[in-house]
């Protein structure tokens, strides 16, 4: 009896737990998870904090340098110097000390760069357009991590379709055998028919082991997106039948406007010319100004007597002469930096362009196929009905009712794969475009 209410604790138990650690999520609530969650664009974002971090930086070369000095020193021995005949000249040379057996001391400094052609106010400039640059890149990259995370969800949902579709065809195989057998034992069928009938099933079954699979690998290829732990349970909720409508095609000039990641490089263009311009000041003069303040006590005492303070004010030019050749090499290689980024900012265009022409020869092609097997699927499901029937009345044979079966599940499988090709086809083309929608 003990042992009963044991088990019936455990089971109770185990099924709570499931259910605890099961999450069922639809497309906004994994969209959403994802902006949550995702690794990846909590990388994205740690690029965003740089820039401001790059920001500071850049202001504390325009800001004054304030240090403070302060020591303390002791003099374990006395320190002399000698006066040669005394203070009266003609005496006996006189030995006087000079040292206390504690100093102090203390200094602070400020300095300022008071001109320095335009390199500081230049690197404030960057500074601020890679603040720019960083929020355009990181704004892309989450677009792309969300367009991925959409194309995953509805590959869970096309893998789960395909392995029901692989059941559906197994059951109905083996239901078929057993009816064959059945009628085999009764003397109405002949052997060779149910040998035929149990090829088919069996046929049938390494297909629903490999969609079985493949729905597993999709699944847990959308846990590690969302940051899902592999072994917690995660159901989806959603449909591939509702599918947007075709879009507009977009021209090249309207997309390149649009498109953050070419903005971005486009400014990335802009920054490594001003940096040019930063790498050869270099070559000029830098005024800079400062003011001191030190402070100075002497005694044998650990108190502050014999003290004195001072202020000094002064100006600084510094005038870069010679320096090897490697203020010139910075500045050749600040231009073959400008010149590579000039370079990509054409590629990125030419890639765009391409892949607009492209996703939208995918969407069209896809939208084209949702048409073609929608049709399709309901003539082979009408066949297969009808072989069915015929069968049952003896007026089919097995490769008939085979074929027929066959034909039908193609179908579905042309159509679920079309409905997410367009539906994978149509999340790129928003990305491509740049019109791309949050939720």
């Amino acid at each position: 009896m003990t042992r009963k209410i044991l088990l019936l604790i455990s089971f109770t138990f185990f099924i709570s737990t499931s259910a605890l650690f099961s999450e069922e999520l639809d497309i906004s609530a994994t969209l959403d998870r994802a902006k949550k969650q995702s690794k990846d664009l909590k990388l994205a974002k740690a690029e965003l904090d740089l820039a401001q971090e790059r920001i500071n930086e850049a202001w504390a070369a325009a800001l004054p340098n304030i240090s403070a000095d302060i020591n303390y020193s002791r003099n374990l021995k006395e320190q002399f110097f000698y006066i040669k005949g005394g203070f009266s000249g003609g005496g006996e040379t006189a030995r006087l000390s000079f040292t206390f057996k504690n100093e102090y001391s203390a200094s602070a400094k400020l300095e300022q760069t008071l001109y320095s052609f335009g390199k500081v106010g230049t690197a404030l400039e960057i500074a601020y357009d890679f603040e720019d640059y960083a929020e355009m890149n990181y704004k892309y990259q989450r677009q792309q991590i969300l367009t991925n995370t959409r194309i995953a969800f509805y590959n869970v949902l096309l893998m789960q379709k395909i392995y029901q579709v692989s059941k559906d065809s197994e059951n109905s195989a083996r239901g078929n055998f057993e009816e064959v057998k059945t009628k085999y034992q009764s003397g109405v069928s002949s052997e060779y028919e149910m040998l035929q009938a149990e090829v088919r099933w069996r046929n049938s079954i390494p297909s629903t082991i490999s969609a079985h699979k493949n729905y597993l690998l999709a699944l847990n290829g959308l846990k590690s997106i969302l940051n899902v732990p592999i072994n917690e349970d995660l159901t989806l909720t959603g449909t591939l039948d509702d599918l947007p409508p075709l879009p507009n095609r977009a021209t090249s000039k309207d997309v390149l406007e649009t498109r953050l990641d070419y903005k971005a490089i486009q400014l990335e263009g802009q920054m490594r010319q001003k940096n040019v311009d930063i790498e050869f000041a270099n070559h000029l003069p830098t005024l800079t100004g400062n003011f001191t303040y030190s402070f100075s006590s002497q005694s044998d005492e650990f108190k502050i007597e014999n003290d004195f303070d001072n202020y000094v004010v002064g100006v600084r030019l510094n005038i870069p002469i010679y320096s090897g050749g490697f203020t010139a090499a910075q500045v050749e290689k600040a231009k073959i930096e400008s010149f590579k980024t000039k370079t990509r900012i054409a590629q990125t265009k030419d890639k765009i362009e391409t892949e607009l022409d492209n996703t939208w020869l995918s969407v069209e092609e896809a939208h084209n196929r949702v048409k073609a097997s929608e049709k399709n699927v309901s003539v082979a499901r009408r066949t297969f009905e009808i072989a069915e029937s015929r069968w049952d009345n003896g007026l089919a044979t097995q490769l008939e009712l085979k074929d027929s079966r066959l034909f039908l599940d193609q179908a579905n499988l042309n159509f679920l794969t079309a409905q997410f090709d367009y539906l994978k086809a149509y999340f790129d083309w928003q990305l491509v475009t740049g019109h791309w929608e949050e939720d």
